[in-house]
This record gives structure tokens, sequence and C-alpha cells, in this order.
């Protein structure tokens, strides 16, 4: 696991590879404890944007990543705080408190799923999987604090 003294910042986006892809960066975060972030590649043909989450590009087992679609909260890599343009390396937040995307209707304090294009929403079922938890609700789509927990 990284730290801060590694010497590159969870911002550092670049078409040139700085580190070992799936290297753990940890950062504080205030009262919100750490943050952990994994660097990952994007050569999935578009733009993973801000507050979107990321999964492991279909049929890859490195961490080549692509804006998630509405599959098993599990396979989800981190969220995308800083746009990762196709053909660039970043960091997406693995762990930790940070803002997503939806298009509709998201419960507060319920288990966090993907839902289509990297947006997210709230699980159906307390048993549901899920790839942390939504911290904040929303009436209708737009972004929302949640707490991300990813291990894909």
């Amino acid at each position: 696991m990284g730290f801060t003294a590694a010497g590159i910042s969870p911002s550092t986006v670049t078409t040139d590879q700085q580190c070992p892809l799936g290297f753990e960066l940890t950062v504080p975060d205030g009262d919100n404890g750490l943050q952990t972030w994994i660097y990952v590649y994007n050569d999935s043909g578009s733009e993973v944007p801000v507050a979107k989450m990321a999964t492991r590009k279909a049929g890859t087992a490195t961490y080549n990543v692509a804006a998630a679609g509405a599959i098993n909260p599990a396979q989800a890599v981190g969220l995308s705080v800083y746009a990762i343009p196709d053909g660039s390396y970043g960091f997406l937040l693995r762990k930790g408190i940070g803002t997503a995307t939806s298009t509709a209707t998201v419960n507060a304090n319920v288990g966090l799923v993907l839902a289509a294009s990297g947006d997210v929403t709230h699980a159906a079922a307390v048993t549901d999987s899920a790839c942390g938890n939504t911290l904040a609700g929303r009436a209708s789509g737009g972004t929302l604090t949640v707490f991300v927990n990813c291990q894909g």
C-alpha cells in the first residue's frame, strides 16, 4: 500500500505510466478518515468522466478500466474523482467518501450499486451486493455524497 510520501498525487492523470497498475495510494481525508486510491489505465475508447464509477474493462485481468455498466457491484474498481481520458493513466477513489452521479431518485443510507454509464443508485434490498453506501439521497438525478468501498 502506498502513502502520500510516494511522490505521486491522486490527481495525477498522464498518458505515460507513472507506477504499476493496481498501485494503491492512501491519503488522509480529515475527519472522514483515510482514502484509498488505485492506479488504473483507461483504454476503453471513451473517457471515464468525473463522478462516475469504473470497472475492469471486459476481458482484462489487469487494471484497464471503463465506465461501469449496470453490473455486479463487486466488479467496481473505483469512483472517478478526476476525469481519465481514453489512453490515459490515473487514480480512482477505491475507498472513501466522494461524489457520484445518479440519473434517478436515490435513497440515503442504503447500499450503493451500479447503474448504466458509470452512474450509481441504491440497492433494492439490504441483502443486495453493494460497493459502498449512499450517504445522502436525491429526489431526482444529479450528484450525491457516497462512501465507496470497491473490490473489483
